[in-house]
């Protein structure tokens, strides 16, 4: 018995050898099966060298013990390669024990190699060991190790049977129970290191590799333990230059108290997992904006803690972000606050109450009539230059937006209104000095008033502030729309000579024919005036194609027959011109239809239209051109008698002909 035991001792030092090296890598142990086999065969022939001796060649060991678990830790080849040096020294002692030894070494093979294939895998997998399953093995290998005893001659085997029955049935399976028990512990801790190996290489190399900022920082001191390339690049700095130093060397000034929080929470695990955007200082001074992912990372012994940091550049999604706030309540034009942002704080100091308050609103005079005469850049150009004028005037404190097309609204603190309007008068001279193509002079109205808390609210205030504008520009608005009318017209003649001396013929054509037709002397006076300011929209179409010495492309006329509409709106702004705008509308309409910009039709088309066609159509022909000789009166009159009821009126072209040039209709 004393020998049996010594034997399952000495196989529980496999365990030692399972653990030490080269052996404590799963992937080493694959890579060295045949030797790990020499090993074990070696060691079940150490085991056999001490047996308990029934007779010569029949005596027993513990070797069934380290086959089996043999087979069940290391699987197939080890198991054949051990369990054939074993059976080769078995074959060598010889004796009437031969086949008993050679059959339990292959069924505890068998067993071992069978129970590895199916179990495992999942026993280490599943990091759980059943100790009924190790001991059932070892209970099913001896138990047939048991039944090959009958193999032994009647003559011994009842001695046999008796001394090995308690330990074929007890000390083998716990034998093997207790040796795979410790093989598989080993195991399960190597796989567990090879885990943790693998864990922290992953780790290391996402640390290293990721594309984004990765960080470690101790959150006590809020020192740098370690930082990756990508957020190195990210700042600007060199590894050296950040490890070891605190995060609010680098922290913006605005976002330190945001940091410092963030920090507190999560030192004091209020939570564990944080997110928040952050500016950072990079090396060259610009700054950076980052959303932070931050988390806490433990060390084993939790002595300290640490927060493991990711970082995104985010700047341009912030710097949109931005865009889109300012966007919301300013103006994209002048940069001043919009109506938006006015009515928001209308409502705020309406909740605040009680600061000494005056409120103006300024409104820009014939913006429109500008716009239409000079672009309407020219009109955002004034536009702005009033805003950069108020924002100067403007004491600081005070509120200033824009709250309409030609409309801004200011409000006041602490200002009496005379104050406040020696600061609208001053601003308005500087307007007035603004110069617009040369030839007009903006200027403004406004209308200002002071709130009385006591007896009303602000909305009052503004209510009367611009009726008061409204007041002033009954007065200011019209005076300044006449000046920008006769402006435009001097300067398109500026622009263009030849306008001006067609413009002059026309309108005293049109005046002959007016007094022809019977018109009386106002009439005819104001034909004259229509006359002159028929192609007033010209203003606004490109010098180059007005001054161009040949014939105009399609596109070229398509932008000159905007002339007509432009006109129309020119005058419709001026009161006592808004008569006159119409006849300008229609003066390129023909009798037949087939005119622009209506198409209108025979008396559908206004009567001075009709007269101003035939005078303008007159002096075109017979006007010097540059890529065309000039008809002579003959053949211009011939040109309108055959074009009357196309083109002109036949009334009325039968009387130009006649009484205005002094030509025979007849014989024409």
């Amino acid at each position: 018995m004393y020998n049996i035991l010594y034997n399952v001792t000495m196989l529980l030092a496999l365990s030692i050898f399972f653990a030490t090296y080269p052996f404590k890598s799963l992937r080493r142990l694959g890579s060295h099966k045949i030797l790990v086999g020499i090993i074990i065969g070696a060691l079940g022939i150490l085991v056999m060298l001490n047996p308990l001796r029934f007779s010569e060649g029949l005596f027993f060991d513990s070797r069934t013990i380290l086959v089996v678990v043999t087979g069940m830790a290391y699987g197939t080849v080890p198991t054949v390669v051990g369990s054939a040096l074993m059976i080769i020294y078995r074959l060598a002692k010889g004796g009437e024990g031969l086949v008993i030894g050679i059959v339990t070494i292959v069924t505890s093979a068998i067993i071992g190699t069978v129970w590895h294939h199916y179990r495992f895998e999942k026993t280490i997998e599943k990091k759980i060991v059943n100790s009924w399953e190790l001991y059932g093995v070892g209970i099913i290998t001896h138990l047939l190790m048991l039944i090959t005893l009958f193999i032994i001659p009647p003559g011994t085997r009842s001695e046999v049977i008796r001394v090995m029955l308690i330990p074929l049935l007890v000390i083998y399976p716990l034998g093997t129970y207790l040796l795979s028990l410790l093989l598989f512990r080993q195991a399960r801790t190597i796989a567990d290191q090879i885990e943790t190996e693998k864990s922290e290489r992953l780790f290391k190399t996402m640390f290293e590799e990721a594309p984004i900022g990765m960080s470690l920082t101790d959150m006590e001191s809020g020192t740098i333990m370690n930082i990756n390339q990508s957020y190195l690049d990210l700042l600007g700095y060199e590894r050296d230059e950040m490890i070891g130093h605190r995060w609010e060397e680098f922290t913006h000034p605005g976002d330190m108290i945001v940091s410092e929080e963030a920090t507190e929470r999560m030192y004091f695990q209020e939570v564990d997992e944080l997110n928040l955007d952050k500016r950072l200082i990079r090396k060259d001074g610009s700054v950076v904006w980052l959303n932070l992912s931050l988390s806490i990372f433990a060390t084993v012994d939790m002595d300290h803690l640490e927060s493991l940091g990711m970082a995104l550049d985010v700047t341009e999604r912030k710097s949109n972000e931005q865009r889109i706030l300012w966007a919301s309540d300013h103006d994209a034009l002048t940069g001043l606050y919009n109506r938006v942002h006015f009515e928001n704080y209308v409502q705020t100091l309406e909740r605040q109450r009680g600061a000494h308050l005056a409120v103006a609103f300024i409104d820009v005079n014939g913006l429109k009539i500008l716009n239409e005469a000079f672009g309407r850049d020219e009109g955002n150009h004034l536009l702005k230059r009033i805003a950069e004028i108020f924002e100067t005037h403007l004491p600081e404190g005070d509120y200033l937006s824009r709250v309409g097309g030609d409309e801004f609204a200011l409000f006041f603190f602490d200002k009496p209104l005379d104050e406040v309007e020696a600061i609208l008068v001053a601003a308005s001279a500087e307007v007035a000095d603004i110069d617009i193509m040369g030839s007009v002079a903006p200027s403004i109205s406004w209308g200002a008033s002071v709130v009385d808390w006591k007896h009303s609210s602000l909305n009052e205030a503004i209510k009367e502030a611009e009726m008061n504008l409204a007041s002033r520009k009954v007065i200011d608005s019209p005076n300044m729309r006449d000046k920008a009318v006769y402006a435009i017209i001097n300067t398109l003649y500026e622009k263009n000579r030849r306008e001006e001396l067609h413009s002059r013929r026309v309108a005293e054509l049109c005046e002959k024919l007016a007094r022809a037709d019977g018109m009386g002397e106002k009439a005819a006076s104001e034909l004259r005036l229509v006359g002159l300011l028929h192609d007033i929209g010209k203003i606004a179409i490109d010098e180059v194609i007005l001054n161009k010495d040949e014939e105009l492309t399609d596109e070229e006329w398509r932008q000159m027959k905007r002339h007509c509409e432009i006109g129309y709106r020119l005058l419709s702004s001026v009161e006592e011109m808004a008569g006159f705008a119409h006849f300008v509308l229609c003066h390129h309409e023909r009798y037949d239809g087939t005119g622009y910009p209506k198409q209108l039709k025979g008396e559908e088309i206004p009567l001075a239209s009709r007269i101003i066609t035939i005078a303008d159509a007159y002096d075109a022909m017979t006007a010097p051109r540059p890529y065309r000789v000039p008809l002579t009166t003959e053949e211009a009159a011939r040109e309108i008698k055959d074009c009357s009821h196309t083109q002109f009126d036949p009334r009325l072209a039968h009387i130009f002909v006649e009484q205005v040039i002094g030509l025979d209709w007849e014989t024409l």
